[in-house]
């Protein structure tokens, strides 16, 4: 069975894609506000998947703290192709990178995983 997606839902828009993608994929998504996810116990088998340019620093900030815990939860970082910086500071964090227009693929691999 797949891995539940969690949606840091910064962004209605974004929000509302993944689940869309999440729901052509069969996969079981769920919408949490960063505080929501914070307070939530750690736990291995869940996907979260947050959108890294709506305030970035933010972001990456909440994505250290997420991948510092144990166990670490696996987290999809999406963002434009061009945001290289970007990308390569979230990779170093722990990120699987997604870009928004290779989100459906991202989202089935880590469910699957």
């Amino acid at each position: 069975m797949p891995r539940t997606l969690l949606v840091v839902q910064d962004d209605l828009f974004f929000a509302a894609r993944v689940q869309a993608a999440a729901r052509r994929l069969r996969i079981p998504v769920a919408m949490v506000s960063p505080r929501e996810l914070e307070a939530r116990p750690a736990a291995k088998d869940l996907v979260i998947v947050m959108q890294l340019t709506i305030d970035p620093e933010r972001q990456l900030a909440l994505l250290q703290r997420l991948r510092a815990r144990d166990p670490a939860p696996t987290v999809v970082a999406v963002s434009g192709h061009l945001e290289v910086d970007l990308r390569r500071r979230a990779k170093a964090l722990g990120a699987r990178l997604a870009t928004n227009s290779a989100l459906d693929r991202a989202l089935q691999k880590a469910a699957a995983d």
